[in-house]
């Protein structure tokens, strides 16, 4: 699996480059992600900026990511080939097939009511458009006389930090659902548990934690450099995630 995950991000991240270089591209952005940096999640990473340099405990996906893949894309930036790396936190929208549905199926589960320690986590989720706009942004800087964006990094995020209780209550609102009642467990209980399950994943070859500490990122060099702002708040940018799940859910009960 580490083999293939090299293969995969640095290899391929290299022959990429190779390849849009030969072809005479001149402005080329990388598209990692926050996770890269902070997927170690037994630490809390409150408000980080791209001076950062990887997690304390890395996983092979972070190493790959950052310390090889971000550094062949850096060196690869000159006079004639403009390139910089985007870093988006976790994104929702329509097409979403992982964080809006298990949230989701948190309602028909029974699982609403559980928090988890303080539930103190802060965290940006970034609507895709938002994502989509920082990349138009950078190719923009990229492309001018003035490409003060060359060779440099960039946290993009909705910059509206929230626990991701409040973000889950939230989509549970969406869809009419209000706990009535909440259950706090111990962070210390919540642990075992996890360590128990992390266990029962490492014997099956996962080695990811379960539990989450605080993952914030500044956006302030991408608001400095790039002219970037949120342009969907993340009220509307909930909002509009949900209605696109409930119309996917809508064509599945019919396609049945």
């Amino acid at each position: 699996m580490e083999e293939r995950i090299l293969n995969v991000n640095v290899e391929g991240t290299r022959n990429v480059l190779n390849a849009m270089r030969d072809s005479g591209v001149g402005v080329f952005i990388y598209t990692n992600s926050c996770c890269s940096v902070v997927d170690d999640w037994a630490h809390p990473y409150p408000n980080i900026d791209e001076r950062w340099l990887t997690a304390k405990r890395p996983s092979i996906y972070g190493e790959s990511k950052v310390a090889e893949a971000e550094r062949i894309f850096l060196a690869a930036n000159s006079t004639t080939f403009s390139t910089c790396i985007l870093r988006p936190s976790v994104i929702m929208g329509p097409g979403d097939k992982q964080f809006i549905s298990p949230i989701h199926a948190c309602i028909a589960k029974g699982e609403t009511p559980f928090i988890i320690g303080s539930a103190d986590n802060p965290r940006d989720i970034t609507y895709v458009t938002n994502v989509a706009d920082a990349h138009v942004l950078a190719a923009e800087n990229l492309r001018s006389n003035t490409p003060t964006a060359a060779g440099e990094i960039f946290f993009i995020r909705n910059n509206t930090p929230i626990t991701f209780r409040d973000f889950s209550v939230a989509v549970w609102k969406e869809f009419g659902h209000i706990s009535p009642y909440e259950v706090t467990i111990p962070e210390g209980l919540a642990w075992v548990a996890g360590l128990l399950a992390e266990g029962a994943s490492w014997l099956i070859g996962s080695k990811k934690l379960l539990w989450a500490e605080a993952v914030y990122a500044s956006g302030e060099k991408a608001k400095r450099i790039l002219g970037y702002e949120a342009k969907v708040d993340l009220e509307e940018g909930i909002r509009l995630s949900c209605e696109a799940y409930k119309e996917r859910l809508a064509s599945q009960e019919e396609g049945e």
